[in-house]
């Protein structure tokens, strides 16, 4: 009787998908039907204790793996460039975006729990429910692409409807195999992220199809290599996450040693004045892009140095002086233009990123240096 109870309700789901997507488009109704089934299944199956013991380490993993998975795409970030999100402190956005999305989240990952445990030795109806969250996730995107266009077609294949069936297997698989707690933490950060923080890395098609993949093979490996290994399981856990940690931060060292270098396109300096308030400030640190000299356009910051000393000011005035382009400059809280010309090969790059405060340690150090050296 259970089983054909939540097949009904997966049959009711799949129903609410299609027709607020194709017959009367509204993303909110669907939503809301998700809800109202997520509260159907508490009230009517409850939600049963869950005793596994493993569900502790197995959280605890998943975590592991989505800080590393994190720390190594913003690193590639720093590398790749950022693009800015439509994060917004509008209460409007908060809670009719982030606030109802984890909502639906947290519903969905609950009627996979109640399906899971209401159906412990049949795979069937968590098939079936991952499924029609996969077409779900997919659906709900595929206005955006022309399907008729086979490079179209590729790339929505690859970054969207491979990674929404990974994704949604990874959350079944943990769910089934352990609980609902380590899918829900999985399912809520890596959607959520991307409406709650301001700048993300702008990883392009091939690196977002890999790592849209990656992730979820990742915490599978390392979770079926856990459960294997039951007895161990807490010894496992904290050896598999100081291997995953150790690599990347080795790499973002890494990253962080190049960009100060200027190996890369871009170069990060700290900021040691207040001259370009309240764009950034001194403490800030920037990232700028080395750039031909010919497509810096007014407006732009431009990062430059001046009788040995690194200044970042905005393009007020450009002009050709036969073979060199010479810049005039300010600082948009000074009162005035600056008093001297840039030269093009004084120009460093076109400031693109501001990291807040990352640029103290920098600054407090050099005074330091000047301190000693004074005294000596």
């Amino acid at each position: 009787m259970k089983k054909i109870e939540l097949y009904s309700i997966e049959l009711l789901l799949f129903i609410a998908i299609i027709v607020f997507n194709f017959g009367y488009r509204n993303i909110y109704l669907l939503d809301a039907s998700i809800l109202i089934i997520g509260v159907y299944c508490l009230i009517r199956f409850g939600l049963m204790k869950d005793n596994n013991y493993l569900k502790k380490n197995v959280t605890k993993l998943v975590i592991s793996c989505i800080l590393v998975y994190f720390l190594t795409i913003y690193a590639l970030g720093l590398v790749l460039c950022f693009h800015k999100t439509v994060f917004s402190f509008h209460l409007k956005y908060i809670f009719g975006v982030i606030v109802l999305e984890a909502l639906v989240i947290i519903a969905e990952e609950l009627i996979r729990y109640i399906i899971c445990r209401n159906t412990p030795h049949q795979k069937l109806p968590i098939i079936l429910y991952t499924l029609i969250l996969s077409l779900l996730n997919i659906i709900i995107v595929i206005n955006g692409y022309n399907l008729k266009d086979n490079e179209v077609f590729f790339i929505f294949i690859t970054t969207i409807v491979i990674p929404s069936i990974a994704r949604e297997s990874i959350c079944s698989f943990l769910t089934y195999k352990v609980s609902y707690l380590p899918s829900m933490i999985y399912k809520l950060t890596i959607i959520l992220y991307p409406y709650i923080l301001p700048i993300i890395p702008n990883l392009g098609n091939y690196l977002s199809a890999v790592s849209g993949i990656a992730l979820p093979y990742a915490i599978f490996y390392m979770v079926s290599k856990m459960l294997h290994y039951k007895d161990k399981a807490k010894e496992y856990q904290q050896k598999a996450t100081r291997r995953m940690i150790y690599a990347p931060a080795i790499a973002v060292l890494i990253v962080i040693v190049m960009l100060v270098s200027g190996l890369f396109s871009h170069k990060i300096i700290a900021i040691g004045s207040n001259s370009m308030s309240p764009k950034f400030e001194k403490g800030d640190t920037v990232i700028f892009e080395k750039k031909d000299i010919e497509k810096i356009q007014l407006g732009e910051v431009i990062a430059f140095q001046k009788k040995g000393k690194l200044i970042t000011h905005r393009v007020i005035n450009k002009k050709e002086l036969g073979s060199k382009v010479v810049f005039k400059t300010k600082g948009d809280a000074n009162n005035a233009p600056d008093s001297f010309e840039v030269e093009d090969n004084e120009v460093l790059g076109v400031v693109k990123y501001t990291v807040k405060y990352l640029g103290y340690p920098t600054l407090w150090f050099n005074e330091l240096y000047e301190r000693k050296g004074t005294d000596s």
